[in-house]
């Protein structure tokens, strides 16, 4: 049973990581969309906001994602660094969603809106690689593992 559950948190991380990029690339979709529109003509409020709809939307998928990981790292019993890494991760989904939504009414939020992106990518990232690599034997230097010839 363990086994299946750390299988699954492993993928999990995995879904999370690569929504996470993807909705890095869906935001500068939305903004350089934004500029195109504006070219012939002035963009209206609704042209900009479709222009991110995919953006808010994986958005919330990531929060139920991250949601989802804590349930799975906590039912399953895993090491109390990840679920603390989770959770983590939950609370800056969290107030990824609220900076978003208060960004549009406060546009000076917005760039504490993108550096809690990038503090979501590390902890992410850095959940994954270590979920992937735990429990993995070391490879041996190739100085190490090749015999030394003493040339007397």
């Amino acid at each position: 049973m363990l086994g299946r559950v750390r299988a699954a948190f492993r993928v999990l991380t995995s879904v999370l990581f690569v929504a996470i990029v993807v909705q890095v690339g869906l935001a500068g979709w939305g903004a350089f969309r934004a500029v195109h529109d504006a070219k012939p003509a002035p963009i209206s409020q609704k042209s900009i906001e479709s222009g991110f709809d995919a953006h808010v939307a994986l958005g919330y998928v990531i929060v139920v994602a991250m949601l989802a990981m804590l349930l799975v790292a906590s039912i399953g019993r895993l090491e109390a660094t990840k679920v603390k890494l989770v959770a983590g991760l939950l609370v800056l989904g969290v107030v990824q969603a609220i900076l978003g939504t208060a960004s549009e009414s406060v546009p000076a939020i917005g760039p504490v809106h993108a550096i809690n992106a990038l503090a979501i990518y590390a902890l992410a990232g850095l959940l994954a690689h270590r979920t992937w690599t735990e429990n993995r034997p070391k490879k041996r230097s190739s100085a190490a593992s090749s015999p030394v010839t003493a040339a007397t």
